[in-house]
């Protein structure tokens, strides 16, 4: 299991009683083998190298110059509150880098690490193969999405964004690119939800893809146009409620299709 000590832990007295010592390092594991636990011995070696270290900061958009790898973790908001703007823009320029640096990837896949496994742990309870499978397909995933994370398009929330697509890459594109496939998110499948009931893993599929979608840049208004026709509810009683006529309801629907088709074909979710 892979834990995460915030920087600012305190030790208890409980704590300290204990016989066996408290890690030092931001990020540990109980395991004592697999990919977690390598993973795990590789950082410590690295992350107090000398050479490491220069290279490390070397890196301009870092505002100080760091003691170690973990005081780097600290700088890329491991432990800080969500709103770290500042953590935020170091973990964004990370990501930048890492499309070409080994070093500046190992950081960032470090950053999410306790995510990651938490990831792995709950997909691997309901996935073929179980909570070992899962682990290294977590971990295979997360360096992809962070090699080819869209750094220009995405510049906030980036740990968030990352957990995210690793979820979405690593255990739900396979399944969704199936199921949409079968439904052909669409007109068609508006025009299902619209005038009949629709089984509940569409209407599942239909969540799915909005939020991606949404998640991608399709505007919020669109979303929500979409979201409300899928629960059910008829173009005429949106057009009263908006106070619009049926004709304007449909028109936005329909370009509002189009806008999610773009994204997911965009984003090669659709075959």
């Amino acid at each position: 299991m892979t834990f995460a000590i915030h920087p600012n832990y305190q030790q208890t007295q409980t704590d300290s009683d204990s016989d066996q010592p408290l890690p030092t390092a931001l990020v540990w594991s109980t395991v004592t083998s697999g990919p977690v636990r390598q993973f795990i011995d590789e950082w410590a070696r690295l992350s107090h190298r000398p050479s490491v270290l220069r290279r490390v900061n070397a890196w301009d958009f870092l505002p100080r110059p760091v003691a170690d790898l973990d005081d780097l973790l600290t700088m890329c908001g491991f432990g800080t509150p969500y709103d770290d703007d500042a953590g935020d823009l170091v973990l964004w320029h990370m990501t930048r880098l890492a499309a070409h640096d080994d070093l500046a990837a190992r950081v960032c896949l470090h950053r999410i690490m306790p995510a990651v496994m938490s990831i792995a742990r709950r997909r691997g309870r309901i996935a073929q193969g179980g909570v070992e499978n899962a682990i290294g397909d977590a971990i295979s995933t997360a360096w992809m999405v962070i090699r080819e994370f869209p750094y220009d398009r995405r510049h906030v929330k980036i740990a968030a964004n990352l957990v995210r697509d690793v979820e979405y890459y690593g255990f739900v594109r396979d399944q969704r690119l199936r199921r949409v496939s079968e439904t052909q998110v669409g007109f068609e499948l508006l025009q299902q939800i619209e005038e009949s009931k629709i089984a509940k893993t569409v209407d599942q599929e239909l969540d799915d893809v909005l939020s991606y979608a949404s998640e991608m840049g399709v505007s919020a208004p669109q979303i929500e146009l979409l979201r409300i026709l899928g629960e059910g509810r008829h173009a005429d009683d949106i057009a009263t409620d908006q106070g619009v006529s049926p004709r304007t309801v449909r028109n936005h629907k329909y370009t509002a299709i189009k806008r999610v088709q773009h994204v997911l074909a965009k984003n090669e979710i659709t075959s």
